[in-house]
């Protein structure tokens, strides 16, 4: 299997591990200092945002809500690509390997639609077991691939917009 499939099975972990981080330490996901370093008054800032906490969970909700989101368009792009190369493989065993890929990836697409519903009740729990079941999904599908026949397409390197988002977790 190509170091691809890897590539993109990483970026799907790294923004698991984000939406995880997120939802785990909410009053430490923000550095309001950098925030408030580009204000007129950084002091008065960082007075303001630090002492209601509504801002914090305002901002919490918001970058989980979009790392949701970008992780299920992801998935649901990667499933479209894995179904299309089903159809059009004359190898059986990646055949199978596409159809039990396409089904963890609809797995992984539920999944992130419940971390949907979950952020909007602000059960960031309810977040981070979502983005859990997804990552089962995504190791799932890679073990598909360990063995030969490789997987022959560059169907893992369609989004390299989450390297980006990934990088804010760290």
């Amino acid at each position: 299997m190509g170091s691809s499939f890897f590539s993109i099975t990483s970026i799907s972990i790294a923004c698991i591990a984000l939406m995880s981080f997120l939802a785990m330490a909410p009053s430490h996901a923000f550095d309001l200092n950098s925030i408030c370093s580009e204000t007129l008054n950084a002091s008065f800032c960082s007075h303001v945002l630090s002492s209601d906490p509504r801002v914090t969970k305002s901002l919490l909700h918001s970058l989980v809500y979009v790392t949701v989101d970008l992780a299920n368009s992801n998935a649901t792009v990667t499933r479209d690509h894995l179904v299309q190369w089903q159809k059009r493989t004359d190898n059986p065993q990646l055949r199978a390997r596409y159809t039990s890929c396409s089904s963890n990836y609809n797995d992984a697409i539920a999944d992130f639609q419940q971390a949907r519903q979950s952020v909007g009740l602000g059960d960031y729990s309810g977040v981070r077991d979502a983005a859990s079941g997804a990552l089962g999904e995504f190791n799932g599908c890679a073990e598909n691939f360990r063995q030969p026949p490789a997987e022959p397409s560059t169907l893992w390197q369609d989004t390299p917009d989450l390297l980006d988002l990934s990088s804010m977790g760290s």
